[in-house]
């Protein structure tokens, strides 16, 4: 009990301390639109419980380029937290903020399982308008028991009819959310179109594997 009480005092001594008072910026990605930027940010902090470890947190933000014309106030939010360092991606034009992260988990005797969130964000409030996912998998045939895989965002692309999500995957399934349709192939990565994304109607995406 003793050395419980000493563990316990400690970890509370130092969460509130500077050592973890301010996680530190890993990554960030930038995107402009009529003076306004975008960021979007990987943090690295520490989780003390059950005993130390670093975890990731990913946030959204929003402040006015010096000089130029926009009007938005400064807003930051937290999106996902992610156990393993993420990738990222943002992209923004005149119909509105997309971004794209990839959630990475350390699975014992398994490896790396990573998904990623493709997600329409608000340009003024950063309030989220649509998710969308696409994970990876090991399984001997469809419908099959599966072991995790990854699937890891590497492009964010924004055309006038449709967004293109590019990225690697370790896994021969391949599924995107809340579709549900797959693509059963070996191989080392995908493409996701997803159709007049800002469109009021939710239209599934072409998904391609190579």
């Amino acid at each position: 009990m003793r050395v419980l009480a000493m563990s316990v005092v400690t970890i509370v001594a130092l969460w509130g301390s500077s050592v973890w008072a301010q996680p530190s910026v890993v990554q960030e990605v930038h995107a402009v639109w009529e003076g306004c930027d975008y960021a979007l940010r990987v943090e690295q902090d520490l989780n003390p419980i059950p005993s130390p470890r670093p975890f990731y947190r990913i946030s959204v933000r929003s402040t006015a380029v010096p000089g130029g014309s926009c009007v938005l106030a400064a807003r930051s939010i937290e999106l996902a937290t992610s156990p393993l360092e993420p990738r990222i991606a943002i992209a923004v034009d005149a119909r509105g903020l997309v971004v794209a992260y990839t959630e990475k988990h350390s699975v014992r005797g398994v490896g790396t399982y990573a998904v990623t969130c493709l997600q329409r964000l608000d340009p003024h409030s950063l309030a989220s308008l649509r998710w969308e996912w696409v994970s990876a998998g090991w399984t001997s045939t469809p419908g099959a028991a599966a072991v995790p895989g990854f699937a890891e965002v590497s492009r964010l692309l924004l055309y006038p009819s449709h967004v293109e999500l590019t990225g690697t995957r370790g896994g021969n399934l391949v599924s995107v959310t809340p579709s549900g349709d797959y693509r059963f192939e070996d191989g080392t990565g995908f493409v996701a179109l997803y159709p007049d994304f800002f469109g009021a109607e939710r239209k599934p995406p072409y998904l391609f594997v190579y």
